[in-house]
């Protein structure tokens, strides 16, 4: 496996533990709206912010696999919502 194939699969596996840490925390939340998941997203996207602005590296890929993971969340909450409003 390449560098970056092995970067990628890190990152990956990441951002899947921690969609199922969101999931035992916050359980389902396919029916939150969009305006919901905006709030969610800017609040971690700030907490990414924090760490850039106060140049600390010690939290920075957590929080911004925190990011991709709500990133995730909602793709998987919109694609739900669509196929329950199709049935």
């Amino acid at each position: 496996m390449a560098v970056n194939e092995m970067t990628r699969a890190t990152v990956l596996q990441a951002v899947l533990a921690e969609r199922e840490r969101q999931d035992s925390k916050w359980g389902d939340q396919t029916q939150n709206s969009d305006e919901q998941w905006t709030v969610i997203l800017t609040e971690e996207l700030g907490e990414v912010a924090r760490e850039v602005y106060e140049k600390r590296s010690a939290g920075m890929f957590e929080e911004v696999i925190q990011c991709a993971a709500v990133c995730m969340a909602w793709g998987e909450a919109y694609l739900n919502r669509n196929s329950i409003a199709k049935a």
